[in-house]
């Protein structure tokens, strides 16, 4: 006689799979002008499948590997987003805002992020400065609410522009500081004997190579599709696969040369997309993109509200929760105020550059990165400050995002 109603892991993980799929399909069009963004609802859904459901207790640092290359894939689509938005990359008025708030907020957070996770959450000094390294950057993924529109659309707003340069670069600038972090952790805070090495190869030569590949990629990748395909075939080249070539080949060419892969997708896409005769074809890129995104964003996020939901204690932690909201609600805002004074914006346009600094799902990459490169003391306990950070910044933001949204054409 057949069984009936087995319950077989395969089967139970398609059936996750689909009803991530579902959430990850209705989710961002129901929230779309809601108040509360698509990934607090996500992690609320977490949330209450964990105690509805499962009651497992979900240890995430017996599977860093795992997670480092599901974050990997998600940051480098949204990273592709990011740079198929700027309408014009490579114009000094493009990067204004960004440039300091790269150049100067990037720095000071790293550096107040390493001392508030030294003197007041205890991490031995390499893991306090990886601390400052991974959630220093803003996410591409969830600063995609207040990012630039898509290729075919005119944004003039200095806002949006802005933090979408920031996130399409910051996320691979961050790349150094994570190895400055590996290194100290492996050969000590003898800083002398070796930041030197560090400098040379860490910041100059891989960035170097991944500017280089970037550029060289997405202008080769642009003369194949457009010269080589006539214009009427263009409608009959798949985006999904254009756009997974367009993500993929910078990143692998860039990590097996070296570089950073991060920088190089982004230079890529920018390279790829500024020509705005070709708009329509990079919307369809872009919503490919987006689709992709939000599909791995469910899944990571669904993962945060069941992590948050076993270890609740983390939120009852008076160490960790200081540590997290200085850095949203004082860090970062000061840090980026302050780096943006001369620059010819009100106040609105300064106030939101500032705070909307959002930390997400890059940070997760940067710190499973580290963890499966060396050896940190404090290594649970680092991982609970970053995902406590992560979730004040995502509740934080995302509850505010919506308001924000409606005053940036009054105001710019």
């Amino acid at each position: 006689m057949p069984e009936y109603f087995k319950l077989e892991q395969y089967d139970l993980i398609l059936l996750a799979a689909g009803i991530i799929a579902l959430l990850a399909a209705i989710v961002p069009v129901i929230m779309q002008k809601r108040v509360i963004s698509a990934p607090i609802v996500y992690m609320l859904f977490g949330i209450a499948s964990y105690f509805i459901l499962l009651h497992y207790f979900f240890q995430p640092m017996q599977h860093m590997e795992l997670i480092k290359r599901i974050t990997e894939f998600v940051v480098i689509i949204a990273l592709t987003n990011a740079g198929l938005k700027i309408k014009e990359p490579f114009k000094w008025e493009t990067w204004k805002s960004s440039f300091r708030l790269l150049a100067i907020t990037m720095p000071i957070t790293i550096v107040a992020a390493a001392y508030l996770g030294w003197w007041i959450a205890g991490l031995a000094p390499a893991t306090a400065l990886l601390f400052g390294a991974l959630i220093a950057p803003t996410d591409p993924v969830l600063a995609g609410e207040l990012q630039t529109s898509q290729p075919s659309e005119a944004d003039t707003s200095k806002i949006r522009l802005g933090l979408t340069s920031e996130a399409g670069l910051n996320d691979g600038l961050a790349f150094p500081f994570t190895y400055f972090a590996i290194m100290a952790a492996q050969y000590g805070t003898q800083y002398e004997n070796w930041i030197a090495d560090w400098l040379l190869h860490h910041v100059l030569i891989k960035i170097g190579i991944a500017l280089v590949i970037g550029l060289l990629s997405g202008w080769g990748l642009f003369k194949i599709v457009f010269n080589i395909a006539h214009h009427d075939m263009l409608s009959k080249i798949s985006r999904g696969i254009l756009s997974l070539s367009l993500t993929l080949l910078p990143y692998a060419l860039t990590e097996i040369a070296g570089g950073y892969g991060f920088i190089a997708v982004f230079v890529a896409a920018c390279m790829f997309s500024r020509f705005e005769k070709f708009d329509k074809h990079m919307d369809s890129l872009h919503d490919f993109n987006e689709e992709l995104e939000s599909m791995v964003v469910a899944l990571i996020f669904l993962a945060t509200g069941i992590f948050i939901a076993s270890h609740y204690y983390i939120l009852l932690n008076p160490s960790i929760i200081i540590v997290a909201l200085i850095m949203i609600l004082i860090v970062r805002p000061v840090a980026g105020y302050a780096s943006l004074a001369g620059r010819r914006l009100n106040r609105f346009q300064k106030f939101v550059l500032s705070f909307y600094g959002i930390r997400g799902i890059g940070s997760v990459y940067y710190l499973a990165y580290a963890l499966t490169s060396a050896t940190f003391e404090n290594a649970e306990k680092l991982f609970d400050i970053t995902i406590a950070t992560i979730f004040f910044s995502v509740l934080i933001h995302g509850l505010t995002a919506h308001m924000v949204q409606k005053r940036i054409e009054k105001y710019e």
